[in-house]
């Protein structure tokens, strides 16, 4: 084989390598137990009752 017929054979190989290491390290994260806290984010006190409704937040279904 010459080595313009080895390049493209190598990338590929390369690409999988990569792809499988890629799948490994999700399917560990994902099997593992994360208790992770959810972030949960609210408008600051500052800003109450200063906004606005500038017109019907939801359609009336019969008019």
């Amino acid at each position: 084989m010459t080595v313009k017929q080895l390049i493209p054979s190598e990338i590929d190989n390369l690409f999988k390598v990569k792809l499988d290491k890629i799948y490994q390290l999700i399917k560990n994260f994902t099997a593992q137990n994360h208790n992770l806290p959810i972030k949960r984010r609210s408008p600051s006190k500052v800003i109450a009752g200063k906004g606005r409704t500038l017109g019907d937040l939801v359609s009336p279904i019969v008019d």
